[in-house]
Parts: structure tokens; C-alpha cells; sequence
């Protein structure tokens, strides 16, 4: 699997790391392998023909799918222990650094095992394990070996997302970040938590 990073999640987990960063509730990510939809109070619409358009009679056209829809549910996340790996050699901090003390609490429910206590690994992604990683990402962001090594956005982007993916980013993938690095609304720390836990919640840093 060669996953690309997604305009659209990066902007949901940009909101989510924002209300992170601000003490606020994160919001919710669809989920939708997951979890039902809401129910609308509206009839079902006939699932065994086509829908029609009213005035024509003739089947109404099925709308666009979104491009950057993500099917979770073909996700696989890498393990925890290597995500674990990764960050501490991005960061280049030892494992009991305090920066991690959030991501070794919550182990479990990043899908870390512990089979003697009956815990199994569990590598798939969703909105509530988004949310958890990057809480945990988040401290990782603000330690001042991160902040010294990549201590300003767009300049250090390049830099962290070739050291992250292991490869130069290209045109298409530094443009995904320009809406974050354009928002007025974000101060300077709260903009470097952003663009950091994004690219360290991307499918190219965590996922198979």
C-alpha cells in the first residue's frame, strides 16, 4: 500500500489538533465505516430502482463521488511499537522521554497488545484513534529537540516531511499544507502544532 496524504483529512485533523491545542473537545470525525448515519426523520429513498427525476421521468444521475473519501476500513496502521520507533527517530528523544509520556499512557488505544493481560493488537484507524494520536503526537510537536530541528513553517516543511516519509515531498504534497500555513486565524504555535501533527498523523508516517 502507497498512501497520499488527503486534503481533506488534513484539514480535519488540522481542526482536530487545533481544538487539542486550545483545551477545547475535538470535534467529531466522520467515521463512516464505523458508524451509522443519522437518521433524518425522512422516508428511505427505494433502494431496488434507480431514483428519477420528477419532471423528466428519467434517472436522475448518481452524484460525484468525492475523491478524497477515505475507506478506513482498508487502512492498516503499522504496528505501534513502529510508529513508536519512528517518532523517537524523528525526534531523536529516548523512549521514557517526557514528550511520550501521553503516547506510552494511552498505548492501548493506539492499538498496542499485551496478550498476557488478553490485549490484542489492533491496527485499524478511525476517528477515536485519530484523535488519541494526535494528542499523543502533539507534546512530540512542542519538544524543544522538534522545535530546535524544524522550528518554522513553510521554511522547515520540506525538511520534516522528507525526514518523516523518507523521501522528498513533491509539489502536489507541500500544496495540501498551504491552507494551514495561509490561515490567519492560527497563531505562530498553534499553526507549527497543526502542520506537525498532521504530517505525523498522515497515512505515509503511520500506515503499511
Amino acid at each position: 500500500m502507497s498512501p497520499r496524504s488527503i486534503p481533506s483529512r488534513a484539514c480535519a485533523l488540522a481542526l482536530t489538533t487545533c481544538a487539542l491545542a486550545c483545551g477545547a473537545p475535538p470535534p467529531v470525525l466522520e467515521d463512516s465505516d464505523t458508524d451509522a448515519p443519522a437518521s433524518t426523520g425522512a422516508p428511505d429513498e427505494p433502494t431496488t430502482a434507480a431514483n428519477t427525476d420528477a419532471s423528466t421521468g428519467a434517472p436522475e444521475a448518481e452524484p460525484p463521488r468525492d475523491p478524497f473519501d477515505l475507506d478506513r476500513s482498508k487502512v492498516k496502521l503499522l504496528p505501534f511499537r513502529v510508529r513508536f520507533l519512528r517518532l523517537q527517530q524523528l525526534s531523536g528523544l529516548p523512549a521514557d522521554d517526557p514528550a511520550f509520556a501521553v503516547l506510552r499512557a494511552r498505548r492501548y488505544e493506539l492499538g498496542d497488545y499485551d496478550y498476557a493481560s488478553g490485549v490484542n493488537p489492533d491496527l485499524t484507524w478511525n476517528a477515536s484513534r485519530i484523535s488519541v494520536w494526535i494528542a499523543a503526537v502533539l507534546p512530540v510537536c512542542r519538544a524543544p529537540a522538534m522545535l530546535a530541528r524544524f522550528p518554522v513553517f513553510p521554511d522547515d516543511l520540506p525538511a520534516l516531511l522528507t525526514a518523516a516519509y523518507g523521501t522528498t515531498p513533491d509539489a502536489d504534497l507541500l500544496a495540501d499544507y498551504e491552507l494551514l500555513l495561509g490561515d490567519a486565524n492560527l497563531d505562530e504555535p498553534t499553526r507549527h502544532d497543526s502542520i506537525c501533527a498532521v504530517a505525523l498523523s498522515a497515512l505515509e508516517f503511520v500506515a503499511q
